[in-house]
């Protein structure tokens, strides 16, 4: 039988893991974060209709099909800086709302800010800026004929992969190494279709070819980060209650 002085040192041990757990917890907490990247990228695919439009309306003349291109697709791109510029906060802002709308049940667990200073902010801004010319320079010079739809995720991966790693360090220690599966899978994904495996669409899906696989894996490694949290508040749940007292609800 244990005595109570071996008891104490072993609780003592156990307690020791919460706030890692509590870490791991609120890192992987990526729900709220996952609907503000699902608004942003329905919205960044809608780019492609007024552009579309646009261009279909110089070539025809119409100089009011072009004007009210013009005014859609601005209005598309201010909300979609406003959304992934750090500068504006207009994820934080969106986020905070959805994690408490989310999370009610399980309070409030945020880690600190990720140091921020202008130089950063000015970079991130740079940063999101370059990869949306490259987005709608890919998606043009592909419906143009330049770029094949079959090679258009892998030169996408060429701008993308490093503009999400990026986001992690920004946001860093906020987030846990988990949210890097999707650049990881994104950049496999670019490997196994330059070296000819028949993993894309062809002919008018060949636009999916970039948005479906981005889609994919960052609803992917958000859905593992969850999972993730699942486990990690129940592990918090077994070290707060030792004695098996703890909630089995989740």
């Amino acid at each position: 039988m244990e005595t109570e002085q071996n008891q104490v040192p072993k609780n003592a041990e156990k307690l020791k893991e919460i706030p890692k757990w509590i870490r791991k917890y609120a890192r992987n907490r990526t729900l709220p974060s996952l609907l503000v990247i699902v608004i942003a990228m329905l919205t960044a695919m809608a780019v492609g209709f007024p552009l579309s439009l646009l261009i279909a309306a110089f070539e025809k003349g119409n100089m009011i099909l072009a004007c009210v291109s013009i005014i859609v697709l601005a209005a598309i791109l201010i909300f979609l800086f406003v959304i992934c510029v750090p500068k504006f906060n207009g994820v934080n802002i969106i986020g905070g709302w959805m994690d408490k709308l989310i999370y009610r049940r399980e309070g409030t667990a945020l880690m600190p800010e990720p140091k921020s200073t202008k130089k950063k902010k000015w970079s991130g801004f740079v940063f999101v800026a370059v990869v949306f010319i490259c987005i709608l320079g890919s998606y043009h010079l592909s419906m143009e004929g330049y770029i094949s739809f079959k090679y258009l995720q892998p030169v996408s991966a060429l701008y993308l992969v490093p503009f999400l790693v990026h986001l992690y360090f920004i946001q860093w220690p906020r987030v846990g190494p988990l949210i890097l599966i999707c650049p990881i899978l994104y950049s496999i994904h670019a490997i196994l279709t330059v070296a000819g495996v028949p993993i894309y669409f062809t002919g008018n899906r060949g636009i999916l070819n970039m948005f479906l696989p981005l889609f994919g894996y960052t609803f992917l490694a958000h859905i593992i980060c969850h999972v993730y949290s699942r486990y990690a508040l129940k592990k918090l749940k077994g070290l707060a209650h030792p004695e098996g007292e703890a909630s089995n609800e989740v």
